[in-house]
């Protein structure tokens, strides 16, 4: 772990809904969000599984997989940190809301509405161009069987994974810079960093995702969070398999380098924001995708 598990901002689910439930403005945005989240996630990728199974989809299937995979390890047991991706912001939203108390109803709303935006503007492009990667024919433990039972595996790149997370640790600094709360809270908000980096690197060892899905997430939320400018993303593109001792130094400068690349092509200095999301999926129609099964659906 990259830093005390007692730094990470964590509260309880419960009370952030019961926080939520008793103001009209508060609820009115979780349940946008919500709605948002099943349409643009689940709704839409069913509906382009079941598209694909009756042979009537127009949209292409991508395999995003890329040889640079290999480099790192597989660990299904990371299934475990693979899967708190979510309770990362739910956790942190909750302790900051009690600790700040109403005064922190704004940035709720504020957060909610943009992490919305994460899962539309990712929308954007699985419906232009699906993508996926392999997965064994049998769950290797009861964690990823529930993943592979509700995850159609159709929309890996950008990686919402990604994307959930790196809004999350810099989102909150944001808010909590915007009233002066981001010194008080620096111990906390470095944990919610170090914990996203630990989540992006469990995207990669349980093989739900490619090296090619972090650094498109990055340049998409370059456009949703203006401030995660190129050098945010390339220090945290940086950090990730730092410390782990069974990823090569040689493959994990490789894997890296490919990274900051890839995000260079996406997000091109200088180059209009609103740019980046067509060019993620020139990326994914241009490319030389290895030559094996689609995951099943």
């Amino acid at each position: 772990m990259r830093d005390p598990d007692y730094a990470l901002p964590t509260g309880s689910a419960a009370y952030l809904v019961m926080t939520v439930a008793v103001r009209l403005k508060t609820l009115r945005a979780a349940a946008s969000f919500a709605a948002t989240v099943v349409g643009r996630f689940f709704l839409d990728q069913y509906a382009h599984a079941r598209r694909l199974r009756r042979g009537v989809s127009p949209v292409r299937v991508k395999n995003i997989e890329h040889p640079l995979d290999a480099c790192v390890p597989i660990r299904y047991e990371a299934a475990g940190v693979y899967l708190t991706f979510v309770k990362l912001w739910i956790g942190a939203l909750s302790y900051f809301r009690r600790r700040l108390g109403r005064a922190f109803d704004d940035s709720v709303i504020e957060f909610l509405a943009g992490l919305g935006r994460c899962y539309s503007d990712a929308g954007s492009v699985y419906g232009r161009c699906l993508s996926t990667t392999r997965r064994p024919d049998r769950a290797p433990s009861l964690r990823l069987a529930f993943v592979y039972a509700v995850d159609p595996h159709l929309f890996c790149v950008p990686s919402l994974h990604v994307l959930v997370v790196c809004y999350t640790y810099f989102r909150l600094r944001e808010l909590l810079a915007a009233t002066a709360d981001d010194g008080r809270f620096g111990r906390e908000l470095d944990a919610l960093r170090a914990r996203a980096v630990e989540i992006t690197e469990s995207i990669l060892f349980v093989r739900q995702h490619s090296v090619n899905c972090i650094p498109t997430a990055l340049a998409m939320l370059s456009v949703i969070l203006p401030g995660y400018d190129e050098r945010e993303a390339k220090a945290f593109m940086a950090e990730l398999f730092s410390i782990d001792v069974e990823v090569d130094s040689g493959d994990r400068a490789r894997v890296v380098d490919y990274m900051a690349g890839l995000y260079d092509r996406v997000a091109p200095a200088g180059g209009r924001p609103e740019d980046r999301y067509d060019a993620i999926v020139d990326f994914l129609e241009a490319y030389d995708e290895p030559v094996l099964e689609l995951a099943e659906a």
